[in-house]
């Protein structure tokens, strides 16, 4: 069968939720077509600096190449890769390889910043005093919340217009139902919205209209070689119990994350963000209240340092 697009190559994809089969050229214009769409024609400017945060994973590895192809022309452009080191045996190391490996590829500067030199603890101590103090928060929590605070520092330090972050459209489905499930609607708002301060850099997300299938097919295309192996952590998280919602949904009805996202765009326009920002005074870094997020969570195991 022949490709939907350019009537001529074999088709390496069929889109289910569009009816559309892809050759493998015509499916890799595609992609960059979507994401240069997220990102805007007006962000798409010289004398930028774009830091994107990199795991070594597909979706960092493939929001990094966009991004690289997208501003090749553009001059003045900086990107910089910033991988955040949780400190988890036998699993970020790898990642921070592959990571490495393709900054050096593609010339772009990297940074590497560690849980430990910011908090003086790692994820795994972090978890482990946790489970000892019988604090019930799932280790996501602890992570996510102080991986966005290094990324945001240095994303400051450097001067940076964006922060680049690499989730797709599954990830976003799935923190709008996690967000809708818990009637957290707070979160719904910060999630929809830039935060509108400038203590916290605005963020970009290129792949947030591809599904994850998607950006996996498109790293296998052009050959990136990035970490495989899931997060330890990630199977007892509530995300995934989401995530499998959301999964078999759209096995059933092809394009349902589409609904669920575009459906969210349009109600996020009627809910206020609470911009509230403050310094911490503890860590003089950013934050919604007079202690951020991240010494707050430590303050509660008594390790804040």
């Amino acid at each position: 069968m022949k490709c939907s697009l350019c009537k001529t190559n074999p088709k390496i994809y069929y889109q289910r939720h569009s009816g559309l089969n892809f050759c493998k050229e015509c499916f890799i214009k595609y992609i960059l077509k979507r994401a240069r769409k997220t990102i805007g024609r007006k962000n798409i400017t010289k004398d930028m600096t774009i830091i994107v945060g990199l795991s070594g994973g597909k979706d960092s590895l493939v929001m990094a190449h966009v991004l690289k192809e997208l501003y090749k022309p553009i001059p003045n452009t900086r990107i910089i890769g910033v991988m955040v080191d949780e400190g988890i045996e036998g699993y970020r190391k790898e990642g921070i390889t592959h990571a490495i490996e393709f900054c050096e590829e593609y010339n772009m500067e990297y940074k590497i910043a560690t849980f430990k030199e910011t908090v003086g603890y790692n994820l795994d101590e972090i978890v482990k005093i946790a489970k000892e103090k019988n604090v019930n928060l799932n280790p996501c929590t602890f992570c996510g919340v102080i991986r966005r605070k290094i990324l945001n520092k240095v994303s400051l330090n450097e001067n940076a217009d964006y922060l680049a972050i690499g989730h797709n459209l599954d990830d976003i489905a799935q923190a709008v139902m996690m967000n809708y499930i818990k009637g957290d609607i707070n979160k719904l708002a910060i999630l929809g919205k830039d935060a509108g301060s400038s203590l916290f850099v605005k963020r970009m997300k290129p792949l947030q209209d591809i599904p994850e299938h998607e950006v996996l097919l498109f790293a296998d295309l052009i050959g990136l070689n990035y970490h495989k192996d899931p997060c330890p952590y990630s199977s007892i998280s509530y995300r995934a119990e989401v995530s499998d919602i959301v999964e078999n949904l759209e096995k059933k009805h092809p394009g349902t994350s589409y609904s669920i996202v575009s459906g969210f765009k349009k109600l996020i326009e009627h809910i206020p963000v609470e911009k509230n920002m403050s310094i911490c005074k503890y860590c003089g870094e950013a934050g919604s209240s007079e202690i951020c997020k991240s010494c707050a969570l430590l303050e509660n195991l008594g390790i804040r340092v």
